[in-house]
This record gives structure tokens, C-alpha cells and sequence, in this order.
């Protein structure tokens, strides 16, 4: 090889070389911009895959709402953590923020069930707990029995997938875990 070919092979390698660094910096600054801007990508099928804007609320969540929240420490959230339903982020713990539907609100009653959770005597679609996850490892569900929740929490119910990580796993979660209130952007039913 030449020393000209060297040379050419050296500048086309460090101009590669920044045309990846540039584009990874435009990635980078892309990510900070839209977590600025409260833009959330879901990539879980517990909701509607896609661009999710996540706004900050004052006002006490309603049933019905689907919420960014930091899934409460716990037995139940560190064996999902460790099993990869739970991604590690930003939350307590080490966790990646869940979207969830609040399927239930202080003073609610919820019915757990072998045909699903039931909030006030409504049952919600596709809630039944599952006894293994889609690996074929045991799932741990709270207790079947009736639980009123409490002040200051909510119910996390997604029947959206069936095999959602919710409340039936891990139970009520504290309202002050919850981020904000998110809308869909840009989703994929």
C-alpha cells in the first residue's frame, strides 16, 4: 500500500469516525430535548407502543387516567427488575418509570379474583393473574381476596395485554410515585 492510500484510509476513518460520534451526540442531545419536553417512548405492550407525553399534575389522578409512575421498591418489583420487565431508569431503586391506566383510587374497593381484578364491582378486561410469565417462570400475584385502597395510593390495572405488570403483582402504589399524567403522542394500538 502506498503512503497516499494510507493516508486517504486514515482521513476516511477518522471522518467515519466522526460522522458516528456526530450522529450519536445528535441522539444524545434528541434524548435530553425530549425528556425536557416530557416526551416518553413506551416500548412495552402494557400500553399502546409509541411517543407518549407525560405532563405534571397538581390535581389528585381520576380513575381512568394513565399515569408515568416509579414502581414502589419491593420484593415483587425487584424480581420483575431482575426478570427484565422492569428496564432500570431514572426512579428509586433503579427503575424505569411504568405507564399504567389508574384502574383504581382511595376508599375503591378492588376484587381480586380468578376471572381478574374487579374495582367497585366492575370487572376489568383481561386482569385474570397469570401463573407463569411468557418464559414459563412462576408469576407471585398478591392473595385473591378484596382489599379497599388506601388513602394516598391508587391501582395500576392495564388490561390492555393481559400479561401487563400491575397491581395484581405488586398491589397499590403510593400517588406521590406518580410522575404525571400521560397522553399519547404517537402510538401504535
Amino acid at each position: 500500500m502506498s503512503r497516499r492510500e494510507t493516508r486517504l484510509g486514515r482521513r476516511r476513518r477518522r471522518r467515519g469516525l466522526a460522522v458516528a460520534m456526530g450522529a450519536a451526540g445528535t441522539l444524545m442531545m434528541g434524548m435530553v430535548l425530549a425528556d425536557a419536553a416530557g416526551l416518553r417512548v413506551n416500548t412495552t405492550a402494557s400500553m399502546p407502543r409509541g411517543l407518549w407525553r407525560v405532563e405534571a399534575t397538581e390535581a389528585r389522578v381520576e380513575r381512568g387516567e394513565i399515569v408515568s409512575v416509579c414502581p414502589p421498591d419491593g420484593a415483587a418489583i425487584r424480581e420483575a427488575a431482575q426478570r427484565d420487565y422492569i428496564p432500570a431508569g431514572p426512579c428509586p431503586g433503579g427503575y424505569e418509570p411504568l405507564l399504567k391506566p389508574v384502574a383504581a383510587i382511595a376508599g375503591d374497593l378492588v376484587a381480586i379474583t380468578a376471572e381478574g381484578a374487579a374495582v367497585n364491582g366492575e370487572l376489568v378486561a383481561d386482569t385474570a393473574q397469570l401463573e407463569v410469565d411468557s418464559a414459563g417462570r412462576p408469576l407471585r400475584p398478591i392473595p385473591a381476596g378484596t382489599y379497599r385502597v388506601p388513602a394516598g395510593a391508587v391501582w395500576l390495572l392495564s388490561g390492555h395485554d393481559p400479561r401487563s405488570f400491575d397491581s395484581r403483582y405488586f398491589g397499590a402504589v403510593p400517588a406521590a410515585n406518580i410522575q404525571g399524567v400521560a397522553r399519547p403522542v404517537w402510538v401504535i394500538q
